[in-house]
């Protein structure tokens, strides 16, 4: 094959704090990935908060931009990691003001639900960063559900 001339992309200008986010997001899915690869337990350094979806404004735009992105995503705003065997065990989902780290569901005998952490712009000043991190895996509220849900369609869309 000759290439007649490379490809390029253009992506938009992105301001300190989101590069920061997104960097952070990256770092996150990349150990995961390189966990899943050497068969052990992920190391996590972030802080990572817990609490109910409906405390948290962005929790609708995340159900509803989350799925298109993966179905469609601009660029670099999606990334997915692959074990040895090819299959998806991190995608990294950003948009403007969040950035979405899903690791999906293990099939095996000690069956794991899909885990998911969102880096929301602007709820990190008390750590004295521009984000902050968010994890919704267990709200049983309705909107937990439709959370799930919507983690399993993006799952679903990136495999």
């Amino acid at each position: 094959m000759t290439i007649v001339r490379p490809a390029t992309i253009t992506t938009p200008p992105l301001t300190a704090g989101q590069r920061e986010r997104r960097q952070a997001a990256y770092r996150l899915g990349r150990e995961l990935t390189e966990a899943a690869r050497q068969a052990r337990h992920p190391l996590v350094d972030e802080t990572i908060l817990s609490t109910p979806l409906n405390v948290i404004p962005e929790a609708l735009d995340i159900l509803a931009t989350a799925p298109r992105i993966a179905a469609a995503p601009p660029p670099a705003d999606l990334r997915v990691g692959r074990n040895l065997r090819g299959e998806p065990v991190a995608v990294v989902l950003h948009s403007d003001r969040w950035s979405l780290v899903v690791r999906p569901p293990v099939a095996v005998a000690g069956h794991r639900p899909p885990e998911s952490c969102v880096f929301l712009q602007g709820y990190g000043k008390y750590f004295g960063m521009s984000y902050a991190v968010f994890c919704f895996d267990d709200d049983p509220s309705a909107l937990g559900m439709s959370w799930t849900e919507m983690i399993n369609r993006v799952v679903a869309r990136t495999a």
